[in-house]
């Protein structure tokens, strides 16, 4: 992954980040349609997911891509075609657990489904973290207690100690604003970073944790609002921004499937803790290709955002 030396483009969403091969799959998907013929669609599929490998951590983020660009029709008539294709039925789940977070309350029918598919692909290929993951997403919607995730959580670091979005759903699922709380949260971060390379698919997980204390602190509004900014001068953030920004941007470092999106979170992060000249060289690495979280958070136009802070960083 070529971060640094990349020549400045387009400012663009980027679904995909830097996965080209995605990235051509995804665009044909997405202008082609409902009109570009089922069979094509799921041939493209099929082949980039095969490429994949054994590759989880690329394999979970492709698969999370995928079924944002395709249609809730297509995932279900790939995933009832092909019963014995375990990629067909995390599609189908993923589409669906993708879906119910924009939605008040998720469908319980279609969670059925999505988990029964997740049980068939795990049978499917045991040794899959993915199905696992999904599984732990969907009942992250319906807050399920513990004594149900906990096992899910098991069972995913034992196949992949480091799967990026299994992190990324558990901090959720530990905060404050969900079934958690601050002291949990902490807890969680603590045992990741002391058993974990420092490059590993998780290094953004402690950006990310700041991140959602700052924007539930900003949430509460009030005097607490008034003092969020406060947040990133604790000892903790400091030393999390400082560690990052010394080694992240720089070519070859970081390796993952989500390496573009964890630069994404740490100029953000910089922004917001009033570090803007410090951001110029993340920008840099990122080389346009933004992503909707966490600069949505800001405005309704996260690449007008991304931009703003850009041109500042660079000033």
């Amino acid at each position: 992954m070529a971060l640094l030396g990349r020549r400045r483009g387009t400012t663009r969403l980027a679904p995909e980040l830097d996965d080209a091969d995605l990235g051509k799959v995804r665009k044909r998907l997405v202008e082609r349609g409902s009109s570009g013929g089922r069979s094509l669609a799921v041939a493209m599929i099929e082949q980039l997911l095969r490429d994949t490998g054994r590759d989880w951590d690329r394999r979970a983020h492709r698969l999370s891509v995928l079924a944002e660009s395709t249609s809730p029709a297509l995932q279900r008539s790939w995933a009832e075609e092909q019963a014995q294709d375990p990629d067909a039925q995390l599609m189908f789940a993923w589409g669906v657990l993708l879906r119910a977070r924009y939605e008040e309350q998720p469908v319980p029918a279609e969670t059925r489904e999505a988990l029964d598919a997740c049980e068939h692909a795990a049978a499917l290929r045991p040794e899959d973290p993915t199905p696992w993951v999904v599984r732990l997403g969907l009942l992250r919607l319906w807050r399920r207690p513990s004594q149900e995730v906990f096992p899910l959580w098991g069972e995913i670091v034992r196949r992949d100690p480091w799967h990026r979005e299994a992190h990324f759903q558990m901090l959720g699922y530990l905060s404050p604003w969900e079934c958690g709380s601050h002291a949990q949260t902490v807890d969680f971060l603590d045992q990741v970073r002391t058993g974990t390379a420092p490059t590993a698919p998780t290094a953004g997980l402690e950006i990310a944790a700041l991140i959602d204390l700052y924007q539930g602190t900003l949430d509460q509004g009030g005097l607490e609002a008034l003092t969020a900014v406060h947040l990133w001068s604790r000892p903790n953030a400091v030393a999390a921004l400082d560690r990052a920004t010394a080694d992240w941007p720089r070519a070859g470092y970081l390796t993952h499937a989500a390496a573009v999106a964890d630069l994404n979170l740490l100029a953000y992060a910089l922004v917001q803790a009033k570090r803007a000249g410090e951001a110029g060289e993340v920008f840099r690495a990122i080389g346009g290709l933004v992503t909707a979280y966490p600069w949505a958070l800001e405005s309704g136009d996260p690449v007008a955002t991304f931009g703003a802070w850009q041109v500042r960083a660079a000033g």
